[in-house]
């Protein structure tokens, strides 16, 4: 999980006439009217190999997260287009 967080970046966004500030305090709004998707334990997995039923849970967990977090992305994206910003 911690590869997939350092492998995104966040885009830059600007609108004309918007300040840093401004554009910050419009990705924070976004991000906080985002619908986020409730965090599910599944199944504890298969074994897998080395590390068994517990290295099968955690991929599948992390699997999950990363495509919660890309939900996420793409509503902030889309709420900050709508808002007249462009990503840079």
């Amino acid at each position: 999980m911690l590869l997939l967080a350092a492998c995104t970046t966040t885009p830059q966004w600007i609108k004309e006439g918007a300040s840093r500030e401004s554009a910050a305090a419009d990705v924070q709004t976004c991000q906080a009217q985002a619908p986020m998707a409730p965090r599910t334990q599944g199944p504890s997995g298969t074994p897998s190999g080395i590390g068994g039923e517990r290295k099968a849970a955690f991929n599948t967990m992390a699997e999950r997260e990363g495509e919660r977090m890309q939900k996420d992305e793409r509503w902030v994206a889309e709420c900050m287009r709508g808002k007249g910003y462009r990503e840079n």
